[in-house]
């Protein structure tokens, strides 16, 4: 499973990042978790607002930082 961050590295980006992690440790095995840092390649993928996390190519959160479970949720499906 890809998990991905968007953002350009403020403080709630790394925290979303340091959650994302987290939260993937927790569900085991098998997923990766990217940061994507690049403007274009963030606009491409249509977030508005950062810090954003994606799932399998899936943007489920933009504008804010989900707790650990919520992330959990996201990858459990």
């Amino acid at each position: 499973m890809l998990i991905e961050i968007f953002g350009t590295g403020c403080a709630k980006c790394q925290t979303l990042e340091k959650h994302a992690r987290h939260a993937a440790d927790q569900a085991g095995g098998g997923h990766q978790v990217v940061k994507v840092s690049d403007y274009p390649a963030i606009v491409a993928r249509g977030v508005l607002s950062t810090p954003a996390l994606a799932v399998d190519g899936k943007v489920r959160s933009q504008g804010r930082v989900p707790s650990v479970d919520e992330i959990l949720g996201f990858i459990r499906g």
